[in-house]
């Protein structure tokens, strides 16, 4: 039997035509679509009379699929899955930890001491300066010294005049002369009250003359020490007649260096000019600044490594005073030390590097840079949960010190205890997609690197 021939094309489209010549084209296409389902239906009669396995098959694999939509839209839609609750750690498989390159290691306490570098600044000890006043009114004559010479103890210094040195000289003269006088009076009477040649009470008058005379003669002494006069300049002064006793030469009153110098000859001073300045050589005072966060790990009695860079000199001091005040300007700690100077090479105002030790701190621990995560001004690590083997929980900790590569951790972290210690940031980002999915991204229960 010959198969119905089924047709491969149908009518053109009719073109722009009139409302009659339309209906004619429409009952064409009609005839058309007609003769096509006939030609399918003879189609599916003669394959059903020659081969009806392969239509059957072919219908059941047209009407299953719309058999399970009919289903599903007489039950309704399906439900969502059902996403865990997120246990707040990020999972981490051994094989996800290769494959990220991620590496652990243990916690190790802190067995070496925080070295705080510091820069400062050396300078005079001033509480060991000498300066150089006029305990009265005189003119300058001569200065022997300028700004930057050493002096040892006794060198003059200056050459004044004074008249009020010349008064207290000459009162101390007149004191000493009658002191002298009531003193020999007062021998010479105790011989005669022992043969009871002159009275008791006459005895009595010369003994309260000499005591009260004696009194006043070291005042006017004393007075020309505090001068400045030495012992033997004191006693000389019996002995200067005229203007000697208004002149007068200042000797230093210690070995060091010039370092100020405001006295010009002929001019007049009191006792409130400062003349010169006088610093000791033997030693210098050595400045340093802790910044604020720091200013905790320092306390007196500090090892203190002070470096002279420019001059290759390294000494060890030890922290001797700590500020009370926060310099408003650099927001740090002035902390200071002395060193020895006992050659006279370090000077005043030279630049110095130091490197303060600060001794470990119990249940301080230290980790690597690499394993520190910072966000939100805050300061993290990865710790493996203890018992878990894929399991990290995200720790805050506090840290005492960041060098370029460790930190050293005062807070947050013991000893033993396993971190992420290369690729915390990778670590990291999958905890905050965790984070963000268990706030409402789509099913799954966020991201698990490889559970395999």
């Amino acid at each position: 039997m010959t198969p119905p021939v089924i047709p491969t094309h149908t009518p053109a489209e009719p073109g722009p035509a009139t409302r009659g010549q339309g209906r004619s084209r429409s009952k064409t296409r009609r005839a058309a679509i007609a003769a096509v389902l006939l030609a399918g239906a003879g189609t599916l009669a003669y394959l059903g009379w020659s081969r009806p396995a392969q239509v059957r098959n072919a219908w059941a694999s047209l009407t299953g699929p719309l058999s399970a939509t009919l289903k599903a839209a007489d039950t309704g839609p399906t439900p969502p899955a059902v996403r865990p609750p997120w246990d707040g750690f990020v999972t981490l498989k051994e094989r996800g930890r290769a494959s990220m390159g991620v590496a652990t290691m243990t916690v190790a306490p802190q067995t070496d001491p925080i070295r705080l570098e510091l820069l400062g600044t050396s300078e005079y000890d001033s509480e060991t300066l000498s300066q150089i006043r006029f305990m009265f009114k005189g003119r300058v004559d001569k200065v022997y010294r300028s700004v930057g010479q050493t002096v040892k103890k006794g060198d003059p210094l200056i050459d004044l005049y004074s008249t009020e040195l010349a008064e207290a000289k000459s009162a101390y003269e007149i004191k000493r002369i009658q002191w002298t006088y009531d003193k020999t009076l007062l021998d010479a009477r105790t011989l005669l009250v022992k043969g009871q040649s002159i009275s008791q009470q006459l005895f009595a008058e010369s003994q309260n003359n000499e005591l009260k005379s004696r009194r006043e003669y070291e005042v006017a002494r004393d007075n020309l020490l505090v001068y400045g006069l030495s012992e033997a300049e004191v006693e000389a002064v019996k002995d200067q007649v005229g203007s000697q006793k208004a002149r007068m030469t200042v000797r230093s009153p210690a070995a060091g260096i010039i370092i100020t110098r405001d006295v010009v000859v002929g001019n007049l001073y009191d006792e409130d000019d400062t003349l010169l300045v006088i610093a000791p050589l033997d030693h210098l005072w050595v400045w340093g600044n802790v910044f604020e966060n720091d200013i905790d790990l320092v306390h007196l009695g500090q090892s203190w490594e002070v470096h002279f860079p420019f001059l290759n000199h390294k000494l060890q001091g030890k922290v001797e005073y700590i500020a009370n005040r926060v310099d408003p300007g650099t927001h740090a700690v002035r902390i200071r030390t002395s060193v020895p100077n006992p050659e006279g090479r370090l000077k005043a105002d030279m630049l110095v590097r130091g490197l303060l030790d600060v001794p470990p701190v119990p249940g301080w621990t230290v980790i690597p840079r690499t394993a520190l995560v910072v966000a939100d001004r805050q300061y993290y690590v990865f710790v493996k949960v203890p018992g878990r083997t894929d399991k990290y929980e995200r720790r805050t900790v506090g840290v005492a010190q960041e060098k370029e590569d460790h930190v050293v951790v005062e807070t947050g972290l013991r000893a033993g205890e396993e971190i992420v210690s290369v690729g915390s940031l990778l670590v990291a980002q999958l905890y905050d997609d965790l984070k963000t999915v268990q706030t409402g991204a789509p099913i799954g229960g966020g991201p698990i690197v490889d559970e395999r």
